[in-house]
């Protein structure tokens, strides 16, 4: 099971819209999404860069220690 198909909608939008001027930043997360199982398994560039772009469509975490890396991250895959 593969994280990429949990990442939020809006989320995904951004990451796929920097394939084109970063290719292989870009495919190398892609790549970490699809082998990994759980939030634990996201690289430390990955889970970052995935939680700029979820800075940048302004997505509210609703969750009590929103300074928190991992539940801001589990947040941006629905759970």
């Amino acid at each position: 099971m593969s994280l990429l198909k949990d990442l939020n909608p809006e989320v995904r939008q951004l990451l796929n819209e920097d394939m084109e001027n970063f290719p292989t930043s870009t495919q190398a997360i892609i790549d970490n999404l699809q082998s990994a199982y759980v939030v634990g398994d996201l690289t430390v560039n990955s889970a970052t860069t995935l939680l700029n772009y979820a800075d940048k469509v302004g997505m509210k975490y609703d969750i009590p220690y929103t300074d928190s890396f991992v539940l801001k991250l589990y947040k941006i895959f629905g759970r």
